[in-house]
């Protein structure tokens, strides 16, 4: 074989072996992984029940076991600084530091609560009870809770604060509300059924939000309703914010929607989507996602 044919030769192999590599799946650019810290339950068969606290970076990797079994609507938050968590236990309001060390049990405002969420300045930490948001101060007895919502008799579930504190968000089943910080005036933002768990996205701009086993976006100030998830067999639940704004992690798992028992799920895994609904993937992780902070 001459030099011009195997210089010809050579040339093209070596094309061919960079195709391969290029359509190879191996090569293919890894996915871009978000950042910080994910406050989780992992529960064992079922969302109905207790499921143990836990943290993990976004990766799957760094788990770590505070050894508290809690009650699904314990729902632990991070604080705005990302170094205390509240979370509920034997129905009192409790808060500790992110390493599981300093807990103080600040007391119950009611029976019947769930759902802890912080304020963004810090001070307060905002719960369900009896279809109202109560408010309960970081500092415990020595300043009296606050019934934010009492005068508008609308079954108000979840808290989402929005970026500043001048509002917060809930849901009723049936719409999602929006209230100014003192909760005096309120409205409906959405008509949406079986709105259930949301989270408000740092960018100021949008709620996640949980109804009827799949899950929403609602712009603000408009109200508009975009659906991210459409999976009759699936239970989509319990969406959170990643700390930028720019990922959404949730909880996943088999089942049919029960309006009983809106999101329970067995075997529930925490999965990770893109904001505008695309690149949805699973974690590998078992539990379901209450709070996401940015320092990992």
């Amino acid at each position: 074989m001459g030099t011009r044919q195997r210089t010809i030769t050579l040339a093209a192999l070596g094309g061919l072996l960079a195709m391969t590599v290029l359509s190879s799946p191996a090569a293919a650019a890894p996915r871009p992984a978000p950042g910080g810290r994910i406050l989780y339950l992992d529960f064992d068969g079922s969302t109905a029940g207790s499921g143990t606290l836990k943290s993990v970076r976004p990766t799957g990797w760094g788990r770590q076991d505070f050894g508290l079994q809690l009650f699904w609507a314990s729902s632990p938050d991070y604080s705005p600084t990302g170094f205390r968590i509240a979370y509920l236990r034997d129905i009192n309001v409790h808060h500790m530091a992110a390493d599981g060390s300093d807990d103080r049990n600040l007391g119950a405002p009611n029976l019947g609560i769930g759902f802890p969420r912080w304020s963004p300045d810090g001070r307060w930490i905002t719960v369900e009870s009896w279809g109202d948001i109560v408010a309960v101060h970081r500092d415990g007895s020595s300043v009296p809770p606050v019934n934010l919502t009492s005068a508008h008799d609308s079954n108000d579930l979840v808290a989402a604060w929005a970026p500043g504190g001048r509002r917060f968000a809930t849901a009723n089943y049936a719409a999602v509300r929006v209230y100014s910080a003192d909760g005096v005036s309120g409205r409906d933002l959405a008509a949406l059924p079986g709105a259930y768990r949301l989270d408000w996205n740092p960018d100021g701009r949008s709620l996640a939000v949980e109804a009827l086993g799949d899950l929403w976006v609602v712009t603000v100030p408009s109200g508009a309703v975009r659906r991210l998830t459409d999976t009759p067999e699936v239970q989509e639940t319990s969406p959170v914010w990643s700390p930028d704004g720019r990922w959404l992690a949730y909880g996943r798992g088999p089942g049919a929607h029960d309006p009983d028992f809106p999101g329970v799920t067995t075997d529930p895994v925490i999965w990770l989507m893109r904001r505008d609904g695309r690149g949805a993937y699973s974690t590998a992780v078992p539990g379901v996602p209450s709070s996401w902070r940015a320092a990992g």
